[in-house]
């Protein structure tokens, strides 16, 4: 089954992409990629660091047809957005994202990415920065962090920064002591830990509940919980969210 970019690039995953006119660009993997949908495929045929990253090889087939087995509004959601990939994405470069998503907008919180990339990134072409590692990030202070706009944020910032060796631990945890062992960063909640689990480590028993997640189990699933769409309930939970954040049910 295709990917399709503008879904699965601005479904609220990813922070890093832009979009001018059909191309697509970010800084991953310490260079610039820049690409569009009708070549999209010769492109990452050639490229193993892209195909994992858009999680190519994953059975979205078979995993977008049971669960529009389940419930007709599902089916419409994926019906609506087919071709949303989940992305395999840097566990550091997903912590600090998420925790600068918290009472925020999608807009808002990609400027604040770009931000911290301009300011401690490296340059990896005119313009343009990749995201900063841990060690380019550990000489900031709160207030150089408050000035940046990262507001009350600043403090979860720094103690990321301070603890970002234990995402070396999670892909030898169950996902519950992961989430458990996320929550240890201060900003770091249930919602939170959920999407570090999907956008990074591909856990697909992952299921983050925001505002627009709770609107959605409240009104359309009442009484049931994350194991309603088991095996694949992240995947469900990117749909449902998509199609509420852009008012595209149609059931």
């Amino acid at each position: 089954m295709d990917i399709n970019l503008e879904q699965t690039l601005f479904c609220g995953q990813s922070f890093a992409w832009t979009r001018t006119g059909s191309l697509y660009e970010a800084v991953l993997f310490g260079r610039c990629i820049r690409l569009d949908q009708q070549s999209f495929a010769s492109v990452v045929a050639d490229d193993p660091e892209l195909a994992a990253y858009f999680d190519m090889d994953w059975e979205y087939e078979k995993a977008q047809s049971y669960l529009s087995s389940l419930d007709p509004y599902l089916a419409s959601c994926i019906t609506r957005y087919e071709g949303l990939h989940l992305l395999n994405q840097d566990p550091w470069e997903v912590l600090i994202s998420f925790l600068l998503s918290q009472n925020n907008n999608i807009k808002r919180i990609r400027s604040m990415y770009q931000t911290l990339c301009r300011t401690f990134g490296s340059e990896v072409g005119a313009q343009k920065f990749a995201f900063p590692s841990p060690q380019q990030l550990e000489m900031a202070t709160e207030v150089e962090l408050r000035a940046l706009g990262m507001g009350f944020r600043a403090p979860y910032l720094l103690d990321a920064i301070r603890c970002h060796a234990l995402l070396d631990e999670i892909p030898n945890l169950s996902t519950e002591k992961a989430a458990t062992r996320l929550m240890t960063i201060k900003g770091v909640g249930p919602k939170v830990a959920a999407c570090i689990l999907v956008f990074a480590f591909h856990r697909m028993d992952a299921f983050p509940l925001d505002t627009w997640m709770l609107k959605v189990m409240k009104s359309r699933y009442p009484g049931k919980d994350a194991s309603f769409f088991a095996p694949y309930a992240a995947l469900a939970q990117q749909y449902l969210f998509h199609a509420e954040r852009l008012g595209g049910g149609v059931v």
